[in-house]
């Protein structure tokens, strides 16, 4: 069974029926846009795709029915070992998901200390260990971090793709248009925020970038887990790309073990 990481930007708009329904002073709007994302466990991608779209159009129970056009999505196969600390395994999907349960039971939500804020680009500077690491932070960002050995979470670190070249400058002059600041949009750019107004979607959602693959680590903050993925792919293929992370954020396809 193989895991991807799916992310979707979407947007949202209340069936007519709910929307006349609602009172005055509902304050969800009848129109919004979000960005969802999660891990699903499937044989291939087509199925995995499948599954998380069926999981974007479906409205919560309790909630009042909507509509979602997905406006862009993005998936990315998940490397096969699980990072750590001390080593690496194999994933076991079911067994993750139930200690991932039993870490959202225990532990309260405290981003400052996971470290998702922090800008794991920022520091790519070979370290030795865990404690040069630790010193090579600047003050105002390692206190801010949990360091506690014992202390573990899981990250999903992506591995993003290149950005496209930049468009020649004399290609861009010899287009009509170019440069106009009135300039209508393109059908195919308004489209995307018909139902809840025209947005950038990468500006907007940056957890939309396209990705080249996903990894799945388990360490003390995200600083340590950006530091385990270089290790680890240190003269592999997207060594130098840049990469994201994120916190878990759920798996759909598989039951928890026991």
């Amino acid at each position: 069974m193989n895991g991807y990481l799916f992310t979707a930007s979407v947007s949202r708009s209340l069936l007519r029926e709910a929307a006349a329904s609602r009172r005055p002073a509902a304050h969800r709007p009848q129109t919004w846009n979000a960005c969802l994302s999660s891990i699903v466990c499937s044989d291939n991608a087509d199925e995995a795709k499948k599954l998380f779209e069926a999981s974007l159009h479906a409205s919560p129970e309790g909630e009042d029915p909507f509509e979602t056009q997905i406006n862009k999505l993005v998936a990315a196969q998940f490397v096969e070992q699980l990072l750590m600390e001390k080593d690496s395994a194999p994933i076991d999907w079911p067994q993750i998901a139930k200690q991932a349960q039993l870490d959202l039971e225990s532990t309260p939500a405290d981003d400052f200390e996971q470290g998702y804020w922090v800008d794991v680009n920022a520091f790519r500077r070979p370290c030795a260990n865990l404690e040069a690491l630790r010193q090579a932070l600047p003050e105002d960002i390692r206190s801010g971090l949990n360091w506690a050995e014992e202390k573990q979470f899981f990250f999903l670190l992506s591995v993003l793709s290149p950005p496209p070249p930049p468009r020649p400058q004399a290609e861009e002059a010899d287009e009509p248009g170019a440069g106009a600041p009135d300039a209508a949009p393109e059908p195919d750019e308004a489209a995307s925020g018909a139902a809840g107004g025209i947005f950038d979607t990468q500006a907007d959602f940056p957890e939309v970038a396209d990705k080249e693959s996903a990894v799945l680590i388990r360490a003390r903050n995200s600083a340590v887990a950006a530091w385990l993925w270089r290790k680890y792919a240190a003269n592999a293929k997207f060594a130098r790309n840049q990469i994201r992370i994120d916190p878990w954020c759920g798996v759909m396809g598989v039951e928890p073990t026991k």
